[in-house]
C-alpha cells in the first residue's frame, strides 16, 4: 500500500515538473518571439526613417511602407531586404537602385545582425559615418561606384568579421587608416579609383588571408611595404597609377600564389628583382612606365604560365634574354622604349601564341629570328626605331591575323609581301624602310 502511494506521488511530481518545463519553454519562446518582433519593428522603423532622407526616382522603395498600413509585422518582405529565421535583417542589397542621399540618417546600431550591406552603383554622397563599425556582424560591405567623399573612417578596422570591402570609384581622400590592418578576416579589398593619399599602411601585411588587393588610380606615395611577402594568400595585386617610389620589395617574390601583378605608371626605381621567377603562378606582369633599370632578369624564363608581360617605357638595359623563349603561353610582350640592345631572342614565338609584340625605340640589331617568321598568330607588331637588318621579303612570313605592323627606321631591304595587305585593316601603316614600290594591296591602305 505504501509502495503504491509512493509511486503515485512520484508520478504527480513528474507531471508537475513536466508542466513546469513546458511552461518555461513556452514562456521563453514567447519572450524570444516578442523580442524578435520588437527588434524587427525597430529595424523597420530605422529603414523607414532612412528612406525619408533618400531620393528614389526609380520608385524602388515603394514596398518600404509603414507596418501599420501594410498589416505586416516585419520588413522581411520588402524590396532588397533579407531576414534570418528570427526575422532580423541580415542583408540589404540596394545595388543599382538609382538612390540619391547620404548614410548620415542610417541607424547602424539598430542592425546588430546585418551581414551583407550593398549600396553599390547609386548616387550616395557625403562621408562614411564612423558609426558603421556598429555593424559588428558585417561580412560584406560594398559602397563602390557612388559619390562618397572624406576619409575612410578608422573605425572600419573594428569590423572583425569583414571578408569583403569595396569602396572603389568614389571621391574618398586622405590616407588609408592604419586600423585597416586589423581586418583579420578580410579576403578582398578594393580601394581603387579614389583620391587617397599618403602611403600604403605597413599594417596591411598583417592580412594573411587577403587574396585580392586593388588600390590603383589613387595618389598614394611612398614605397611598397617591405614585408608584403608576408601576405601569403595574395592572388592579385594592382597598385598602378599612383606615385609609389623606391624599389620593388624582394619579399614580393615570395608570393607563390600571385597570378596578377600590376605596378605600372608609378615612380618605382632600381632593378626588377632577380627572384621574380619565383612567381610561377603569374599570368600577368605589368611594370611599364616606371624608372626601373638594369637587365631583364634571367629568372623571367621560369614564369611558365605567363601570358602578358609589359615592361615598356623603362630605362632597362642589356639584351632581351633568350629564356623569353621558355614562355610558351606568352600572348603579349611589350618592351618598347627601353635601352635594350643586342639581338631578338631566337625562340621568341616558340609557344605559337604571341599576338602583340612591340620592341620599338630600342637599339636592337641583327635579323628577324625564324620563330617570328613562322609566328602566324601575330596581330600587332612594332619594331620601328631600331637597327634590325635583313631582307624583308625573306625574313617575314605570312601573318593571316596581322592588323598593324611598323618596321620603319631600321635597316631592312627588299620587297613587302603582297599577302600582308589581305589581312591589314587599319590605315596607319609604316612599312617605309623599303627601296621598292608597295604592292597594290598595301597601297590601298596607305
Amino acid at each position: 500500500m505504501t509502495s503504491t502511494m509512493g509511486t503515485s506521488t512520484s508520478k504527480k511530481r513528474l507531471r508537475s515538473l513536466s508542466f513546469f518545463i513546458t511552461f518555461v519553454f513556452v514562456f521563453i519562446s514567447s519572450a524570444s518571439y516578442v523580442a524578435s518582433a520588437a527588434s524587427s519593428l525597430e529595424e523597420a522603423g530605422a529603414l523607414l526613417q532612412w528612406k525619408t532622407s533618400l531620393q528614389d526616382p526609380q520608385s524602388q522603395l515603394t514596398s518600404w511602407t509603414s507596418l501599420h498600413s501594410s498589416n505586416t509585422t516585419s520588413p522581411c518582405t520588402w524590396f532588397a531586404i533579407s531576414c534570418s529565421t528570427a526575422m532580423s535583417v541580415i542583408k540589404i542589397n540596394l545595388t543599382k537602385s538609382g538612390l540619391q542621399g547620404t548614410l548620415s540618417g542610417f541607424s547602424f546600431l539598430l542592425f546588430p545582425n546585418l551581414e551583407h550591406f550593398d549600396l553599390s552603383m547609386n548616387s550616395i554622397f557625403g562621408t562614411i559615418p564612423p558609426q558603421i563599425s556598429q555593424l559588428s556582424k558585417l561580412v560584406y560591405l560594398d559602397l563602390s561606384c557612388n559619390r562618397l567623399n572624406g576619409s575612410v573612417p578608422a573605425s572600419v578596422g573594428n569590423l572583425s568579421n569583414l571578408a569583403y570591402l569595396d569602396l572603389c570609384r568614389n571621391y574618398l581622400n586622405s590616407s588609408i587608416p592604419l586600423e585597416m590592418g586589423n581586418l583579420s578576416s578580410l579576403v578582398e579589398l578594393y580601394l581603387n579609383t579614389n583620391n587617397l593619399t599618403g602611403s600604403i599602411p605597413s599594417t596591411l601585411v598583417n592580412l594573411k588571408g587577403l587574396r585580392l588587393l586593388y588600390m590603383y588610380e589613387n595618389m598614394l606615395a611612398g614605397s611598397i611595404p617591405l614585408d608584403i611577402g608576408n601576405m601569403v594568400s595574395l592572388r592579385n595585386i594592382s597598385l598602378h597609377d599612383n606615385n609609389l617610389s623606391g624599389a620593388i620589395p624582394v619579399s614580393l617574390c615570395d608570393l607563390r600564389n600571385l597570378t596578377l601583378l600590376e605596378l605600372y605608371r608609378n615612380n618605382l626605381s632600381g632593378p626588377i628583382p632577380e627572384n621574380i621567377g619565383n612567381l610561377k603562378s603569374l599570368l600577368v606582369l605589368n611594370l611599364m612606365e616606371n624608372n626601373l633599370s638594369g637587365p631583364i632578369p634571367l629568372s623571367v624564363g621560369n614564369l611558365s604560365k605567363l601570358q602578358v608581360l609589359y615592361i615598356r617605357d623603362n630605362p632597362l638595359s642589356g639584351s632581351i634574354p633568350e629564356v623569353i623563349g621558355n614562355l610558351m603561353n606568352l600572348v603579349v610582350f611589350r618592351v618598347a622604349r627601353n635601352n635594350l640592345s643586342g639581338y631578338l631572342p631566337e625562340n621568341l614565338c616558340k609557344g605559337g601564341k604571341l599576338q602583340y609584340f612591340t620592341a620599338n625605340g630600342n637599339s636592337l640589331i641583327g635579323r628577324i629570328p625564324k620563330s617570328l617568321r613562322n609566328c602566324t598568330t601575330l596581330y600587332r607588331v612594332r619594331l620601328d626605331g631600331n637597327q634590325i637588318t635583313g631582307n624583308i621579303s625573306e625574313d617575314f612570313g605570312v601573318y593571316p591575323n596581322l592588323d598593324y605592323i611598323n618596321l620603319s627606321d631600321n635597316k631592312f631591304y627588299g620587297e613587302i609581301s603582297d599577302k600582308w595587305g589581305k589581312s591589314l585593316h587599319q590605315n596607319d601603316r609604316s612599312p617605309k624602310p623599303c627601296d621598292r614600290s608597295l604592292p597594290p594591296s598595301l597601297a590601298t591602305l596607305m
